[in-house]
C-alpha cells in the first residue's frame, strides 16, 4: 500500500502512522513517503524548511510520484522480494488520494484506490487571487492550530497552469477500469462534500463506491500531533482494509459488481 499525504500534509502527520500501522497489522506491507519540497526536514514531525517548502509545485510533486512508482516495480524498495508489485493500492489523504487516482490511470499494477476528501480539481485559485499572486510573487497560505502557515512561490501556479491537463483527476477517474472507494466527510469543511460528489460522478458507479463518513471532518476528527483514533477515523480505516481485502488481496474479482 502506498499512503500519500495532501497538501501540507507529510508521512509523521497526524493519523498517517496510525494508518501505516492498521494496514501492516493487517497483512499489507505499507510504504509512507514524504514530497521532496515539503518542508520537513530534521524534525519529522513538523514543516519548518519554509523556503524549500515555496519552492513546492505539482510538477515536483508529480515527479516525486514517479520516482516512487518507478523504483517500487524496478525492486529497489527493501523486502521488495516479499510484495505483490503487480497488485498494488493507493490510500490517499485530501489532494494525495487524487495523485493517486491519477497515477492508477498510468500504472496497470495498480489494482485499488481509497481516497479521503479527495479533490475533484487541483485549480483552487479565483482569477483576482492568481493576478495577486503573480504581482507580489509569491501566495501566502494562513496557519491554524495544528498547521503553519507556509508561502507558496509563483513558480508553484505556473507549473500547475502547465500540468492543469496531466491533472485533470475527473478525466483520470472516467477512464479508470479499477474499484475506486471515495470516503468523505459529511462535515468537511476544506474540500466540501459537494465536491466529493461530484469527482463520483465520474466514477464507473458498477465498480466504485462513495462512502460519507457522518460526523467526519477534512481529517476525521484527529489531529495533529496525533492523540489516538477517533471513531470517525475508526470508520474511515475499517471502510478502507475492507476494500483493500475485496480487491487488493484478491478476495473479490476486480471488475465485480459493488453492492
Amino acid at each position: 500500500m502506498i499512503l500519500a499525504p495532501g497538501f501540507r500534509g507529510f508521512k509523521d502527520w497526524g493519523f498517517f502512522p496510525y494508518v501505516c500501522q492498521s494496514l501492516c497489522q493487517s497483512g499489507f506491507a505499507a510504504l509512507a513517503f514524504n514530497h521532496s519540497l515539503c518542508g520537513v526536514r530534521e524534525n519529522p514531525f513538523q514543516i519548518t524548511d519554509l523556503e524549500q517548502f515555496a519552492r513546492g509545485s505539482t510538477t515536483q510533486e508529480l515527479s516525486d510520484w514517479d520516482l516512487i512508482m518507478d523504483s517500487l516495480l524496478n525492486g529497489s524498495f527493501p523486502y521488495s522480494n516479499r510484495i505483490k508489485l503487480y497488485s498494488i493500492g493507493i490510500v490517499g489523504h485530501s489532494r494525495g488520494g487524487s495523485y493517486g487516482i491519477l497515477m492508477a490511470n498510468r500504472y496497470s499494477q495498480i489494482r485499488a484506490v481509497v481516497a479521503w476528501g479527495a479533490i475533484q480539481t487541483f485549480q483552487r485559485f479565483c482569477p483576482e487571487l492568481q493576478r495577486q499572486w503573480r504581482e507580489k510573487g509569491s501566495l501566502e497560505i494562513e496557519g491554524n492550530e495544528s498547521e503553519k502557515g507556509v508561502r507558496l512561490n509563483v513558480t508553484a501556479l505556473d507549473a500547475l497552469e502547465r500540468n492543469l491537463d496531466r491533472l485533470d483527476v475527473s478525466r483520470a477517474m472516467q477512464g479508470l477500469s479499477i474499484p475506486v472507494l471515495l470516503l468523505h466527510g459529511r462535515e468537511d469543511k476544506v474540500v466540501a462534500l459537494k465536491e466529493g460528489q461530484k469527482l463520483w460522478q465520474s466514477a464507473d458507479h458498477g465498480l466504485s463506491r462513495f462512502h460519507i463518513i457522518e460526523d467526519g471532518g477534512h481529517t476525521f476528527r484527529t489531529q495533529h500531533p496525533f492523540t489516538g483514533p477517533s471513531p470517525a477515523l475508526a470508520e474511515a480505516v475499517a471502510e478502507t482494509i475492507a476494500w483493500l481485502n475485496r480487491y487488493v488481496k484478491g478476495e473479490a474479482e476486480p471488475h465485480a459488481q459493488i453492492q
